[in-house]
């Protein structure tokens, strides 16, 4: 499922966004409401996840802003030791659950996992796929679909890609990567890392003439950019 989350906080939004990871599903982080609303115009999110103070905007009013875009949105409110009048607000103003922060990972997910069952958007777990900026995760089949091409990836080259592609235009650290595509060993040599990233760069042809930018950031990680088409080609005239 594709999970939206306004968190204002960026060091419990890392948290949260792993554990959606963990739990299958794709996270899109959004500091703030004002940029999920312009994604929302363009694409489809099964689950919001917002914070009380959404950064610009209040839940209730965020709530509000969603449903008029996305009809039936079902929305989880993350709140901070919030008082009983909080919580009976956050519900009359359309939000389906409140979760109090921090969260705890496994009543999380399993909230989740309800209210989408609720909602009807349950997936069998060895078939769920992804769409995100044209390239098609069919975590089933380990394949990859975008243009006309469909390329079959190892499994933790699935799980490299799909990460890049849920953090689009942000930094995604080695122990991020470490943590979600192997498990958490700390034994993988950096060049393992690096092998696997060369690899996805290659197979998924994530270049400047297809609008792509696959980037290591020394001492840190990996962050995939996406461009426009004008971008693009600015960019292979530029390297030209």
């Amino acid at each position: 499922m594709r999970i939206a989350l306004i968190e204002p906080d960026t060091r419990h939004a890392k948290l949260v966004t792993r554990l959606i990871f963990a739990g299958g599903h794709v996270c899109q982080h959004f500091t703030a409401s004002a940029p999920f609303f312009n994604q929302a115009a363009d694409q489809f999110f099964d689950l919001l996840i917002t914070e009380s103070w959404a950064g610009d905007h209040s839940a209730e009013d965020v709530i509000a802003h969603a449903r008029s875009i996305l009809p039936s949105l079902p929305v989880i409110v993350l709140m901070s030791e919030p008082r009983e009048s909080q919580i009976v607000a956050a519900l009359h103003a359309g939000a389906d659950d409140c979760l109090i922060k921090p969260v705890r990972g496994p009543e999380m997910l399993a909230r989740v996992d309800a209210l989408l069952r609720r909602a009807g958007l349950r997936r069998p777990q060895n078939r769920r796929r992804d769409v995100i900026r044209g390239y098609a995760f069919d975590a089933g089949n380990l394949a990859v679909t975008f243009g006309s091409h469909t390329v079959t990836l190892t499994p933790k080259e699935f799980r490299f890609a799909l990460l890049l592609f849920s953090n689009l235009s942000r930094p995604v650290s080695r122990a991020h990567i470490l943590e979600t595509v192997w498990a958490r060993r700390r034994d993988v040599k950096s060049r393992t890392v690096d092998t696997h990233a060369s690899r996805v760069r290659s197979k998924l042809q994530l270049r400047p003439e297809r609008g792509y930018s696959l980037t290591p950031l020394y001492g840190f990680g990996y962050q995939l950019d996406a461009f426009p088409a004008d971008a693009a080609v600015e960019a292979v005239a530029a390297s030209g």
